[in-house]
């Protein structure tokens, strides 16, 4: 079975694809991914074919993150043009002959290329954002609202494509010469095949979602060798655990305030630190009781950590999870404050507001005081074989849909 993805994004929206096309090959299948060109060495150990896709739109985001968060935040409007590139770029993926396209939202156009190849669409959810439920919110709407209006809050979701919404009814009717009306991402979803990427030791499927939409595990991928410099190997062996501190790709208005804040609070938990600095969003020199460093993986930092100081983002909280430490998360944007929610009453990790040097001393003593419930989690966690459920379910959309015969001889 041939089996196109498509995906965009963060390196964290495209290593799940990557773990499942990976999956794919395994089972005997032939995968191809289709992601921005500054993804490509991803598949190179794994031998799977690799289609680049226009990445400006990362390289106007790079630019303007050198800038400082202002010109970060009002750069939208140069935006659209590289979006734009990107979006006719994945429509020119229907010269590929597939028999199903499994795609990350974030793509937009990726389900009309499978209309156009009249193939299945197989949305892949990173976290929950196109399937209306009474149970929770949208992740999208960081303030609590009433239960009542939790269904209704749903309908955030489609003002995301709304900004695209002329250029892909363009892709639609005159690029792909599509002659059905057409139909919003939202619709798209909520309605048809889904893919949800998570554990759901984390978050089981609500009630009203259909069975087929049940989260079965995280998408990982192989730990990979890596080699640590010295002076990370130095600074582990020369004390306790330390806690890990960094914020991803989140950007600040004062990296070096944060990076103050950070070293008093943890002096005052009386624990070591190894602090990344990731994006820019804290500054901050190494020291004898705190490591500074650009990034590590997380596959192999975290174990070695007591806990893990955090803005929040889901491949950051699966990481944490799976390695059974502490988490303390300081959510910025997005579905960052629904996550951290999620790990506080799940009992792996706590929250900590705007006062990082008063309240992150407190954050980390409360997170660490759970430990033992994390190690359950953990193995939990180890468990579950998401990616060998959604192979089945990839299998179950192509043979349904009376494509040739999905399993391999």
């Amino acid at each position: 079975m041939k089996v196109l993805l498509v995906s965009t994004g963060s390196r964290g929206d495209v290593e799940p694809f990557v773990a499942l096309a990976r999956a794919l090959k395994s089972a005997g299948h032939a995968p191809t991914l289709a992601a921005p060109a500054r993804f490509s060495d991803m598949t190179e150990p794994d031998h799977f074919p690799f289609i680049a896709l226009d990445d400006s739109l990362f390289d106007l985001q790079d630019k303007l993150a050198r800038h400082g968060t202002f010109a970060a935040v009002t750069g939208a409007a140069k935006a659209k043009p590289a979006l734009r590139r990107f979006l006719f770029d994945v429509a020119e993926l229907a010269t590929h002959p597939t028999d199903v396209v499994v795609y990350h939202p974030k793509t937009l156009a990726a389900p009309l290329v499978a209309q156009k190849l009249q193939v299945p669409a197989i949305a892949v959810q990173l976290i929950p954002l196109y399937q209306p439920t009474s149970a929770f919110a949208s992740p999208l709407l960081a303030p609590r609202v009433p239960t009542w209006l939790n269904r209704a809050s749903w309908r955030l979701t489609a003002a995301v494509e709304a900004p695209w919404r002329s250029t892909l009814r363009t892709i639609h009717h005159d690029v792909l010469g599509l002659t059905t009306p057409y139909v919003g991402l939202a619709e798209r979803i909520a309605t048809g095949s889904v893919l949800n990427a998570w554990s759901p030791t984390l978050l089981p499927a609500p009630p009203d979602w259909p069975a087929p939409t049940k989260p079965r595990g995280f998408w990982r991928l192989p730990a990979q060798q890596w080699d640590p410099p010295h002076d990370l190997v130095d600074f582990l062996d020369a004390g306790p655990a330390p806690v890990h501190v960094g914020f991803g790709s989140m950007l600040t208005r004062d990296p070096a305030a944060l990076g103050t804040a950070v070293r008093e609070g943890l002096r005052r938990a009386g624990t070591r630190g190894v602090v990344a600095t990731g994006a820019g969003a804290i500054e901050l020199d190494s020291s004898d009781d705190i490591l500074v460093l650009d990034q590590a993986p997380h596959h192999w930092l975290l174990p070695r950590m007591r806990a893990t100081v955090h803005h929040g983002g889901i491949g950051t909280v699966a990481a944490a999870l799976t390695s059974g430490i502490p988490q303390v998360i300081k959510p910025f944007l997005g579905d960052q404050p629904f996550w951290g929610r999620l790990v506080h009453e799940r009992g792996a990790g706590t929250l900590l507001g705007s006062d990082v040097a008063g309240g992150l001393a407190d954050a980390i003593h409360r997170a660490t005081a759970l430990s033992g419930h994390c190690d359950i989690l953990a193995k939990k966690i180890h468990h579950e074989d998401g990616l060998a459920a959604a192979v089945a379910q990839v299998e179950q959309a192509v043979a349904t849909s009376g494509r040739p015969n999905t399993r391999p001889s």
